[in-house]
């Protein structure tokens, strides 16, 4: 199975190299798409391709999923592998991708565990989770649980759920792009991301999760497929910053819900109203 990694970044040079000299490391041979965006993405790519033996995608305008889209339908691989540009793969994730998507013809993508470095949760918090997913266990499929925790699902009613940094494997529906395995035919099939969201792009995944869902095709996930994730707080297009970042917030909410349908606005509302608390009381 042909498969190629694919990494978009925008303005994060130094990032993007530290990330490909581990990467590199590991999988010397894997092929690489970078999908570069802004004004110097066109002097980049040539300092890329020759340091890193890869192959480039760039945009003047900065869009997540219309780069990544691009990105993946000019890919001739027939599985494309997803990695945020600060995160660094364990030895075992592209493995744990690829033996997936071999025993299960019918696949359609994959996503492997996070470990988010600079992100805990309080003891309070967890406790509220575990109160929350408790109840919704209900609801929520026997598939998508591990060892009682709910795992990458987004519930007809809003509520997003998850918990990508755990042991085990699992059926879900909303994956994470930061470490996420695509089948490309699949996915030019639904035509790709939508390219309705913006800026932070929060919710595509979710969105092109859900799409496949109903037509019955769920993804899976990985826990041996795991990657460290910085989430690197210096440029990015998902950058947080005070009213544009929560106005682009607000905008992706309502492009996921024309999919999901009103009823999901019920669940978004606490999760607009962390982000609105956690935007203006630093700003």
């Amino acid at each position: 199975m042909d498969t190629e990694l694919v990494i978009v970044s925008y303005r994060r040079s130094d990032i993007l190299a530290a990330s490909l000299e581990n990467i590199r490391r590991l999988y010397p041979d894997l092929p690489i798409c970078l999908g570069l965006q802004g004004g110097e993405a066109a002097d980049l790519a040539g300092r890329m391709e020759s340091e890193f033996q890869v192959r480039t995608v760039c945009l003047e305008a900065p869009s997540v999923t219309e780069t990544l889209n691009r990105c993946i339908l000019s890919s001739t691989a027939d599985l494309v592998l997803l990695l945020d540009d600060d995160a660094i793969p364990c030895v075992g994730w592209f493995e744990g991708h690829r033996t997936a998507f071999v025993a299960d013809p019918d696949l359609a993508y994959s996503c492997g565990r996070e470990v988010r470095l600079n992100k805990g949760r309080s003891v309070s918090s967890e406790a509220l989770r575990i109160a929350v997913e408790t109840l919704l266990r209900l609801v929520v499929p026997r598939h998508a649980v591990i060892k009682g925790r709910i795992v990458g699902w987004f519930t007809s009613f809003g509520v997003l759920l998850g918990n990508l940094d755990q042991p085990g494997t699992c059926l879900i529906n909303a994956p994470r792009g930061c470490n996420m395995g695509i089948r490309t035919h699949l996915f030019r099939e639904l035509g790709g991301f939508s390219t309705a969201f913006r800026g932070n792009a929060w919710g595509f995944e979710p969105e092109y999760g859900i799409r496949l869902a109903r037509r019955g095709m769920l993804g899976r996930y990985l826990g041996d497929a795991v990657v460290l994730h910085s989430e690197a707080k210096s440029g990015g297009t998902r950058h947080q910053s005070g009213r544009d970042w929560f106005a682009d917030f607000l905008h992706n909410h309502r492009v996921l819900m024309t999919t999901v349908g009103r009823q999901g606005w019920f669940g978004a509302i606490p999760r607009l109203f962390a982000k609105w608390l956690g935007t203006y009381r630093v700003s």
